[in-house]
């Protein structure tokens, strides 16, 4: 599936059909694409649709080569016409950046489209915890950061990458992002999870948000890093089966 943004298009990982439920819609991280999402599908999918779009600059979405074009307001714009394409409203999942998307959007537009929210290893300022940041890059400059996400790539062995662009013009977005005054505001049905030992976005962060988003619940999972749904996926499935009801 593909939808139009402007500028071009984002290539979308699609399953399931539209039941009448709330559609799921997948955010992923800085530096993968949507492919992280794919051992869930099938589980997710079993009675509603669930969209996972290739964020800009990942894939074969738009990739623009200038780094100015990968603000979180920018990611905000694509994520908004994602979900005007679908046919009701949606339940919205936010791994790490994705998070920061996530609250991007419900800055600019608020609730409207959404039936409840996901907050996965997530931040709402990388900076927010007076020495317990949220770090996934070094560097200032996007040559820098460019060479930083070549190295971290190559190291990681990952298969299927953002352009190192896309990655420094996103970290010196997010790592600059402060969304602590939209958290009260989120009048949503929330769930955030955390992996107990997250090396890359620490637990406080996740508790930052919980303490105020109103209602919001945290399930935290001991011996688990920065990617609960690859740590385990049928775990991750279930915990989002059991919350998904509260959003109609």
């Amino acid at each position: 599936m593909q939808i139009r943004i402007s500028g071009g298009v984002l290539d979308c990982l699609v399953a399931g059909t539209h039941t009448g439920r709330p559609s799921l819609v997948l955010l992923h991280g800085i530096q993968g694409t949507a492919l992280v999402w794919k051992p869930l599908l099938a589980d997710l999918s079993r009675d509603r649709l669930v969209v996972a779009p290739h964020l800009r600059g990942r894939a074969g979405s738009y990739s623009p080569d200038d780094a100015g074009q990968y603000a979180l307001a920018d990611f905000a714009g694509d994520l908004r016409a994602v979900l005007a394409a679908l046919p009701g409203p949606a339940v919205l999942v936010g791994w790490s950046m994705g998070c920061l998307i996530a609250l991007e959007y419900l800055r600019g537009t608020g609730v409207q489209d959404l039936a409840g929210l996901v907050l996965v290893s997530g931040s709402p300022c990388l900076a927010a915890t007076g020495g317990q940041d949220a770090v996934w890059f070094q560097g200032d400059t996007v040559a820098a950061l460019a060479r930083n996400a070549a190295d971290r790539a190559k190291r990681l062995q990952l298969t299927e990458t953002a352009t190192n662009i896309a990655v420094a013009g996103s970290w010196l977005a997010a790592r600059a992002a402060d969304y602590r005054d939209v958290l009260p505001r989120i009048a949503l049905p929330t769930l955030i999870l955390h992996g107990a030992d997250d090396p890359e976005c620490p637990v406080a962060h996740a508790r930052i948000m919980r303490d105020a988003i109103p209602g919001a619940k945290l399930r935290l999972w001991p011996g688990c890093g920065h990617v609960p749904m690859a740590h385990d996926p049928a775990a991750f499935a279930r915990e989002l089966a059991g919350f998904l009801p509260e959003c109609g």
